[in-house]
C-alpha cells in the first residue's frame, strides 16, 4: 500500500511541476516576439517597397494586440501571482519598463520626427538585454546566448543611420526572432523533455 501512496505523491508532484510550467511563462515571449517580428517586418516591407509613410505607426498595433492577450494569459496564472521570487519580480519589472519605454519613446520620437535615429536600436537592445537577463534568472543557456545575439544585432543596427535607417526595422524584427521566439521553442522543448 505504501508503494501506491508513494507513486500517487510522485504523480501529484509531477502534475504540479507541469502546472507551474504553463501557460503564461512559455507564451509571453512567443507572443511579444511574434508581434514584434510581424509588425516591424511588415513596416520594413511597406516602407521599402511601397513607400507608405503611414506604416511608420504600425508598431502601435503591438501593444493594442499584445496587452489584451497578455492579460488573458496572465489571468490563467492568477493563482500563482503571489508566489513570485525576487528574481522573477525583477525580470517582470524590467519587461514593464521596456514596454513603457517602447510605447512612450515611439510616440514622442515619432511626433518629433526623430523616430529613425536611435529609437529602433534601443528597442532592439532592450529586447536582447531582457532575454539575456531572463535567461540568467532561469539559468537557461540557450536564452542567454540568444539574448547576447540580440544585443549584438541591436548594437550593429546603430550603424544603419541616414538613408539606411529603414533597415533598423528589419534588424528589430530579427532581434525579436532571435532573442524571443527561438528561445521559447528551446524552453518548451526542455519542458517536454522534463529537463
Amino acid at each position: 500500500m505504501e508503494i501506491f501512496d508513494a507513486l500517487d505523491v510522485i504523480a501529484r508532484t509531477r502534475g504540479k511541476v507541469d502546472m507551474d510550467h504553463t501557460p503564461a511563462k512559455d507564451c509571453l515571449f512567443l507572443l511579444w516576439g511574434t508581434l514584434g517580428a510581424v509588425f516591424f517586418g511588415l513596416e520594413f516591407v511597406l516602407w521599402q517597397f511601397f513607400h507608405a509613410e503611414w506604416c511608420l505607426w504600425l508598431w502601435i498595433g503591438i501593444p493594442l494586440i499584445g496587452i489584451p492577450w497578455m492579460m488573458f494569459l496572465l489571468r490563467k496564472d492568477h493563482d500563482r501571482f503571489h508566489m513570485r521570487t525576487r528574481g522573477a519580480r525583477l525580470i517582470l519589472d524590467y519587461w514593464i519598463f521596456a514596454a513603457a519605454f517602447f510605447g512612450i519613446s515611439g510616440c514622442v520620437f515619432g511626433i518629433c520626427g526623430v523616430y529613425e535615429l536611435f529609437t529602433l536600436p534601443l528597442i532592439g537592445l532592450l529586447m536582447g538585454i531582457g532575454s539575456f537577463l531572463t535567461g540568467e534568472v532561469l539559468r537557461f543557456r540557450p536564452m542567454i546566448m540568444c539574448g547576447l545575439a540580440g544585443v549584438a544585432i541591436g548594437m550593429g543596427s546603430f550603424l544603419l543611420m541616414g538613408d539606411r535607417w529603414i533597415w533598423q526595422t528589419l534588424a528589430v524584427a530579427g532581434i525579436a526572432v532571435v532573442s524571443m521566439i527561438i528561445p521559447t521553442f528551446f524552453f518548451q522543448k526542455r519542458g517536454k523533455d522534463g529537463i
